[in-house]
């Protein structure tokens, strides 16, 4: 929990002047791009239960995006693409460990000065006993498993075949010492702690126990496994000597590097003591792939915004999770995050892409990564240069892959449907509007033993629940396993791995996230509903409150898939002051900080657009309460600068500070958001209405059946837009 200590200060700010930079373009013209992916997926030396299906979905769809689908004029050719990988299109051999590190030394050997490198491994990772004693601050060496890998037999050995984390880094450090600009993507996972209290069906995680890597005869097994649950129990996991958050492989320096040395992005999909899914995706299509979670949404929003720095897209991303109720696993990003992607140009995106028509059908080269459903209305626009106001008329999305969708023209705004032939040439398709659908997916409990009247009756509440009108929240239940964005488990807590002493044997309704997850530690703990079987009306008022908690939650952090204002507008920065150092530290957007009671949060927000802006911060806690903290206006040019709250010891686990910004017309009202506010939980499509992002935000409070939706317009209605900064509460040391 927090408690609040509003500082403020409102000064005018001169405007900010962008510093020079080479033509991206010109130097596009000079580099090669290059790119390595890895997917593996059988290992014939593990059990067949860990063998994986998405890293060739993942290396598949990553390939087709590299060579159809980023920003001109970055171009990867496709004889400087090499796939690695079984039974996928392309494919120039199986992912071993000589096949990698051979591709690796040959970009070593053919990258000039400024080229770019994009490495993608998705497969196993796990963590072995250092092969190197005092090579590891936890003692533990972190792996990518090739798919020869053979059993681990010794220590001076490791993994036969294995990919370390040094041996990662050295090949790295080699490309770079050409002046290479590598990007390295890691869609794996080395380890992980939290329990899982629910199955579900559609998930596999990404995870090897160190067991099923040892081999030898049964006493020499135990002793391996031993010596690694020793080394386990006694480090610091997953957590530097500072206690920050490391990253699983080793790859940036600590020191000073050569000028001529090439930089290097790293993105995790989690952190060492986590275990990262796979699952069919995008989430409600029929028959969709399994796909690496990471890798997905990486691809989806840089597919819906390829003009961004890694900081900016590890933010996306993070924002995303949020969105859809992830509290793990957490993704990390290094390096040098305040390049840009790919090196483009700083650019303003524009969600458009060239009308295909051919054979009867029309096509364009965007689809369900781009957030374009079956439905979706796109502009038809006479060139890309056009306003939308110059639309000739309108389109619809038939069917939807990934990248690529079917669209027929339809009535829309006041404008009749064009026949094919009446399109133009070079025509544009442009998208029209934003919606933002707030329905909540909500998991049954599955059976459980000598609850069965409890989980009986709880699955009529929720019945009655869905059903009900007026109730400030709006749920679609599915069966236990299936994927939703909230699961229900019914249990006693004291039947839980890892609980206290004192918890209690009382049957409860437990409120978990997507993963399913129940984390105990850390002083943290799901919400949940002690179940009294002789008063159903208590449950039913309980668990009416709790969801309306959690969908209120849920949707602010829904609604930054809407924003629309550019950092170059309106600037937000979050700084924390820790309770034993002196100083602020930046809160950056695409990093998950660790916060303990006594510390405290700053905002700095800057309006450098030419327009009034209304700033509200919220703090959602890990319960889904809701505290509003500040509500300003910024006047053009004008600087908020606030200490905002000190952390407690009430409540503990993954948390959000939440700045919305939305565009004020002179003379109205100051947006206030103090509605949204509300305690934590204790332990029909509808037509066009909303134009504004200020209605989107009210709509959170009103439970629409499924979805808002925002009009897009050259000079429509006021921007709006809302930013997430997670955070992770724990206990002080």
């Amino acid at each position: 929990m927090i408690k609040l200590t509003r500082r403020t200060l409102l000064v005018g700010t001169s405007a900010l002047i962008a510093a020079a930079t080479v033509s991206f373009r010109a130097l596009a013209a000079s580099r090669t791009y290059h790119a390595l992916l890895v997917a593996c997926t059988e290992y014939p030396a593990l059990p067949q239960r860990n063998w994986l299906i998405g890293p060739k979905n993942d290396a598949g769809l990553v390939h087709e995006y590299l060579l159809k689908n980023v920003p001109d004029p970055v171009r990867f050719a496709p004889e400087n693409v090499t796939l690695l990988a079984k039974d996928v299109p392309g494919a120039k051999g199986l992912p071993t460990h000589g096949a990698i590190k051979a591709a690796l030394a040959d970009l070593a050997a053919k990258v000039q000065r400024d080229d770019f490198v994009y490495l993608h491994l998705s497969g196993h990772g796990a963590q072995q006993p250092e092969m190197v004693k005092g090579d590891e601050t936890d003692g533990l060496d972190e792996i990518f498993l090739p798919v020869d890998i053979e059993k681990w037999v010794n220590r001076d050995a490791g993994v036969p075949n294995a990919l370390v984390d040094n041996e990662i880094g050295d090949a790295l450090d080699a490309i770079r010492d050409k002046g290479a600009f590598v990007w390295a993507v890691f869609d794996c996972c080395h380890s992980g702690t939290a329990t899982r209290a629910v199955e579900v069906d559609d998930e596999l995680e990404r995870k090897v126990e160190f067991a099923d890597l040892v081999g030898g005869d049964e006493a020499a097994r135990a002793a391996a496994v031993k010596t690694y649950e020793d080394t386990v129990a006694s480090a610091s996991r997953g957590l530097d000597e500072n206690g920050t958050r490391k990253p699983a492989f080793n790859l940036t320096p600590t020191g000073a590097e050569p000028i001529t040395k090439g930089k290097l992005v790293a993105f995790y999909a989690a952190q060492t003591v986590e275990t990262t899914p796979e699952m069919p995706l995008p989430k409600g299509t029929a028959d969709a792939p399994r796909f690496g979670l990471f890798t997905f949404t990486i691809l989806s929003k840089l597919a819906e915004n390829p003009n961004v720095t890694y900081r900016q897209l590890g933010q996306a991303v993070l924002q995303q999770y949020s969105a859809d109720s992830r509290t793990r696993p957490t993704p990390l990003f290094e390096g040098e995050l305040d390049a840009r992607v790919f090196g483009t140009d700083k650019t303003e995106a524009v969600m458009q892409w060239p009308i295909v028509v051919k054979d009867g059908e029309a096509t364009i080269g965007a689809g369900l990564l781009h957030r374009l459903t079956p439905g979706s209305k796109l502009a038809i626009l006479p060139s890309a240069l056009s306003s939308l106001s110059d639309a000739v008329g309108y389109l619809e999305v038939r069917s939807a892959k990934n990248l690529e969708s079917q669209v027929k023209p339809v009535e829309f705004e006041n404008k009749p449907a064009l026949k094919l032939a009446d399109i133009p040439a070079n025509a544009y398709a442009r998208v029209a509007e934003i919606a933002v659908d707030y329905k909540l997916t909500v998991a049954r409990p599955a059976a459980a033993k000598e609850l069965e009247k409890e989980t009986t009756l709880v699955n009529s509440v929720l019945d009655e629940l869905a059903a009900a009108k007026e109730t400030g929240f709006n749920i679609e239940l599915v069966d236990p396993g299936k994927s939703a964005e909230l699961r229900f488990a019914v249990m006693r807590e004291n039947a839980i791995a890892g609980a206290a002493g004192d918890a209690t044997g009382k049957p409860a309704l437990w409120f978990l996230p997507a993963s399913g997850d129940v984390t105990l530690k850390d002083g943290g703990k799901p919400p949940l509903v002690i179940i009294h079987r002789d008063d159903r009306q208590k449950l039913v008022d309980a668990t009416t409150r709790n969801l309306r908690t959690i969908f209120r939650a849920t949707g602010l952090s829904r609604l930054a898939a809407a924003s629309d204002y550019k950092p170059e507008d309106v600037d937000v920065q979050f700084q924390v002051k820790r309770l034993d150092k002196d100083g602020l530290e930046p809160l950056q957007a695409s990093v998950v900080p660790r916060v303990s009671p006594g510390d405290e949060v700053h905002v700095l927000a800057k309006n450098s657009s030419d327009q009034l802006v209304d700033i509200n911060v919220l703090y959602v806690g890990s319960d889904y309460s809701i505290t509003h903290i500040v509500a300003e206006r910024l006047a053009p040019r004008a600087t908020l600068e606030e200490g905002l709250l000190a952390f407690t010891d009430t409540s503990f686990g993954m948390e959000r500070m939440i700045a919305v910004l939305t565009e004020a017309p002179p003379e109205s009202e100051k947006e206030d958001l103090s509605f949204l506010a509300q305690e934590g939980v204790t332990s029909i499509t509808r037509g066009l209405g909303p134009a504004s992002f200020s209605d989107m935000l009210a709509d959170i409070g009103m439970a629409p059946p499924t979805r808002s939706v925002m009009r897009l317009a050259d000079k429509g209605g006021p921007k709006g837009a809302v930013m997430i900064f997670p955070m992770e509460t724990v206990p002080r040391a």
